[in-house]
């Protein structure tokens, strides 16, 4: 009898140190990320930045993921103190979690296809330097937008 005790008190330790660290580490988390992405926002929405395709995609990757960190660790920040409402709203739950999902697929893409055009750009080949432009790095984007929405 004396192991279940000892079994429950350990599940109930881990218990209290997960919602220990969901209230107090999500705080860290979201401030200091949220600063980064704005920062991130900041400088490369400068004028000089915004005609260069790889910017541009690093501009709505960082952008991307302030929405996964409002959608996902805000919400678990509130879960830790007992305030959330997804818990209570069925729709407002799919909600969060689509939007969740769909920004981290998105902000993940973009930063492969910034990739790729860095590749395209440093190519040998005269006709891959050609496709690193603005018009197509746009084209991309809301084609990983689409794709990432509809998936």
């Amino acid at each position: 009898m004396s192991s279940n005790s000892s079994e429950t008190d350990i599940i109930l330790n881990l218990s209290l140190i997960s919602a220990q660290i969901n209230r107090y580490l999500t705080i860290a988390i979201l401030l200091f990320g949220t600063i980064g992405n704005i920062l991130n926002c900041l400088v490369l929405s400068q004028k000089s930045l915004r005609s260069n395709p790889c910017s541009w995609f690093f501009l709505a990757s960082s952008i991307s993921s302030l929405i996964t960190l409002i959608s996902g660790v805000a919400v678990r920040l509130l879960a830790g103190w007992s305030a959330d409402l997804t818990n209570t709203v069925p729709w407002l739950c799919k909600l969060r979690i689509f939007v969740l999902f769909v920004s981290r697929t998105i902000a993940s893409w973009l930063i492969m296809l910034a990739t790729v055009d860095r590749w395209f750009s440093s190519s040998i080949d005269v006709n891959r330097r050609h496709m690193s432009k603005l018009k197509n790095a746009q084209l991309g984007a809301l084609l990983v937008v689409i794709l990432s929405s509809l998936a």
